[in-house]
């Protein structure tokens, strides 16, 4: 077969230009200490990769969900510990008040430490972390608690669903007896008295005839028409009112999730209401009890009105606020255990990624020095070969 000169040529830069292109892709793999240095170089390998990497990721936002919910989470947990040793006081409080041993004077000054305990309990329910409201549910921008006026009644055939609405700011509890019975806005005026002193001195005033609105200096109670009324007998019998600080739940019902996991989710926030009760926006009644800041409220009232049996009633309901109290945070201590395991074991699933993602990717530094030398010396002897033939001719043998 006749071989041209040309094809020799030819023949000659393939194999340099084959050689030369062996080398560069080892150098390339030598500066980059990978195999895989684009999609071309092992197809299969760069999907797996992409693959692997994209895992990988989605681990690592699962595992730093898990760091902030526990960070959250304990946060809250540190929280609830603190109310807990101050409901602790309050109940110790309840507990004297109820002895009928003190005196009035002595009483009023136990509601000052209440009220102290309160607004501490209050300043908790809007614990946050960073900008986060731990106890607002998913609603973590706005606090989740905020002072409002509510009442108490002392009268059994009563309840929250007789009040319309409770106005006012009064620095300690506006004591309302009625001192007449009748029909709310019926036709005929009532009589009533008020006290902003824990009953020491009264006012007398009169509710008119088709008015529903009971008025003090401080506050006023305007309740629905139709309501019945009894006056009060000199026994301490009859239908009382206490307006007094109350809490609302500014919060969502909903927590607070975050993913864990391909169908896991942590609730990382609480919602207040749950814990520490108060007064229902939606309906502007308390929630259902045991309600620990209406518990508190009524046991305000009692305590700063000198009316130890009144105290006495409240110890059973702060109590159970206590006991629910512990129970809520036994569940976000279990929801921090879990954040804490999971973030562990999420941890342990990352590192075998990110080993599967080197073996694809990463080149072995032994084998590729040897392969380096191995193609440099192909190299060299592909370029002294060709030097050879190039310099061949006719001439060379006359």
């Amino acid at each position: 077969m006749r071989i041209a000169t040309s094809q020799i040529y030819t023949a000659s830069l393939q194999q340099i230009n084959k050689s030369l292109n062996n080398v560069m892709e080892l150098q390339m793999m030598t500066s980059t200490q990978k195999k895989l240095n684009a999609p071309s170089d092992d197809p299969s390998g760069a999907a797996l990769s992409m693959q692997l990497r994209a895992y990988s990721a989605t681990l690592l936002t699962y595992e730093e969900n898990c760091t902030l919910g526990g960070n959250y989470l304990s946060t809250a947990d540190g929280a609830l510990q603190q109310s807990s040793e101050l409901l602790m006081n309050v109940s110790e409080l309840a507990e004297q008040a109820a002895t009928e041993t003190y005196t009035k004077e002595q009483m009023e000054s136990m509601a000052l430490e209440l009220r102290q305990n309160m607004d501490s309990i209050y300043q908790v329910s809007n614990t946050k972390l960073g900008e986060v409201y731990l106890f607002s549910g998913n609603d973590i921008e706005n606090s989740a608690y905020e002072k409002t006026v509510g009442v108490t009644i002392d009268d059994p055939s009563m309840t929250h669903t007789d009040i319309v609405s409770v106005q006012g700011d009064p620095s300690q509890t506006v004591y309302i007896q009625m001192t007449e019975s009748g029909t709310i806005g019926g036709t005929e005026d009532l009589e009533y008295r008020y006290s902003t002193d824990g009953g020491d001195t009264w006012v007398t005033a009169t509710l008119l005839a088709g008015e529903t609105a009971i008025v003090t200096g401080e506050a006023s109670i305007t309740l629905a028409a139709g309501t019945t009324v009894t006056g009060e007998d000199g026994s301490g019998e009859g239908t009382n009112f206490y307006i007094r600080t109350a809490y609302e739940y500014a919060g969502s019902d909903e927590e607070l999730t975050l993913a864990i996991g391909e169908d896991t989710t942590l609730d990382v926030t609480s919602n207040g209401s749950s814990i520490f009760g108060g007064i229902d926006p939606a309906t502007g009644e308390p929630y259902p009890e045991p309600n620990l800041f209406e518990a508190m409220g009524d046991l305000l009232v009692y305590m700063e009105t000198g009316n130890s049996e009144g105290v006495a009633s409240c110890i059973e309901t702060i109590n159970d606020a206590y006991e629910q109290l512990l129970q809520r945070a036994a569940s976000i201590g279990a929801r921090q255990n879990t954040a804490q395991n999971t973030a562990i074991a999420i941890s342990i699933t990352k590192d075998r990624s990110i080993s599967q993602i080197s073996s694809v990717e990463d080149a072995d530094a032994t084998q590729l020095s040897v392969e380096m030398a191995q193609a440099e010396y192909v190299y060299q002897a592909v370029l002294s070969t060709t030097s050879n033939v190039f310099k061949l001719n006719l001439l060379s043998y006359l």
